[in-house]
């Protein structure tokens, strides 16, 4: 996220404690604080994006990336199942 001069700290402590940011911290380089979030799906992403993330006072812009690669952080709430039918 990239944040209004001065509000990167105060943002990440408020963006923390928003249901499903699982971390948020001010950092350097190009974004002003990263957050990682946990959610069920799309949809819930897109709302905690639009209507909470982006509503703390000092978020001017924010950049959102999907994990695609959900085992590499361990097992992950969204698995798919496959069965496979009975071998004859």
């Amino acid at each position: 996220m990239q944040l209004a001069a001065g509000k990167a700290k105060t943002a990440a402590e408020a963006i923390s404690k928003i249901e499903g940011v699982k971390m948020s911290h001010a950092v350097t380089g190009p974004f002003d604080v990263i957050a990682f979030v946990e959610v069920p799906d799309l949809t819930t992403l897109s709302d905690l994006v639009l209507e909470k993330i982006q509503k703390v006072e000092g978020v001017e812009k924010t950049q959102t990336a999907v994990v695609v690669t959900p085992d590499v952080f361990g097992p992950s709430p969204l698995k798919t199942h496959v069965r496979k039918s009975p071998s004859r």
